[in-house]
């Protein structure tokens, strides 16, 4: 089954209207990336420099959610204020996550967010997410509220649609991989002691670098992945909005479970549009126990 028939079938009208359009601009993306890996003089809003192929996947998620007129606004970690336009859905993106793997060829991607109400909104007001992975293959996942599916891009002729490979994904119910962003000696000690237990349960360390890749490898195997609280950054580093609420979003209707480290992300009413948070996010026993041994210290 083909995207536009499934979502036509399975999703509402207006998120139907913008996967659709994210899905074709992925494709934009993707072809793209190779042509486009410079450093620019810019920093996006959170001062990290900006890459050629950040602004260039930022303008075309941009144009592309615009032009159906079914959004509000698109706020972006690339730019400082939101797109306005004249929908209703309010969309929170990071336009191309992972960006720094270009030059390695290690999994890259893009997440958005479907907010009910104007930004910055809390993660219960998300009425869909979908992330694309840009690796071996393109991917599109996604959530609108019934179960997780996933899409991948296949060549027909000169063009590319997305073909059905996968419908109710769940978290499996044995977790096998795990793996945490920031420097280990910088680490909350709860987490270092939590990290250090996981290979003697068997389980294995994955991590690319990346946050869809990481999570992909999670949703397919079970497991967690964490940016998580430092100890001079209690705050973290993923950005709420863009990042931790959508993936959030998309672990629970997997049958996972996302924390902040005293509760769910869905929970987090962000101040701003760049606020971050500490991420726990997967199978719900093991972020659960995490949360428990964060809380109680």
């Amino acid at each position: 089954m083909k995207l536009d028939e499934f979502l036509r079938l399975n999703a509402p009208e207006d998120l139907a209207s913008l996967a659709s359009a994210i899905a074709k601009a992925s494709i934009d993306v993707w072809d793209s990336v190779p042509f486009k890996t410079g450093l620019l003089s810019e920093t996006n809003p959170s001062g990290e420099t900006q890459k050629a192929i950040d602004v260039f996947s930022n303008d075309v998620f941009v144009d592309a959610l615009t032009s159906t007129g079914l959004v509000a606004e698109v706020a972006s970690e690339e730019m400082a204020e939101p797109a306005a336009s004249k929908g209703s859905v309010s969309v929170a993106m990071d336009p191309l996550d992972g960006s720094s793997n270009v030059e390695t060829n290690n999994p890259i991607g893009s997440i958005f967010g479907f907010y009910s109400s104007k930004l910055p909104a809390p993660g219960r007001d998300l009425l869909g997410a979908l992330y694309v992975t840009y690796g071996t293959m393109v991917t599109l996942t996604f959530s609108f509220g019934k179960g997780v599916h996933r899409f991948v891009a296949v060549r027909e002729g000169g063009s590319m649609p997305f073909q059905l490979m996968g419908v109710n994904l769940k978290l499996p119910e044995k977790p096998e991989v795990y793996g945490f962003g920031g420097r280990r000696s910088e680490w909350i000690s709860q987490v270092a002691a939590f990290w250090e237990s996981l290979e003697g349960r068997g389980l294995r360390n994955r991590y690319c670098g990346t946050f869809v890749g990481d999570y992909n490898q999670v949703l397919a195997r079970g497991g967690i992945f964490s940016y998580p609280a430092l100890a001079k950054n209690p705050r973290g580093k993923l950005r709420v909005l863009y990042e931790c609420a959508p993936m959030a979003y998309i672990n629970e209707q997997a049958g996972g479970y996302a924390s902040d480290g005293s509760g769910n992300i869905l929970d987090i009413q962000p101040g701003g549009l760049a606020d971050t948070s500490p991420l726990y996010i997967g199978s719900s026993e093991l972020v659960h126990e995490l949360e428990k041994n964060i809380s109680t210290a």
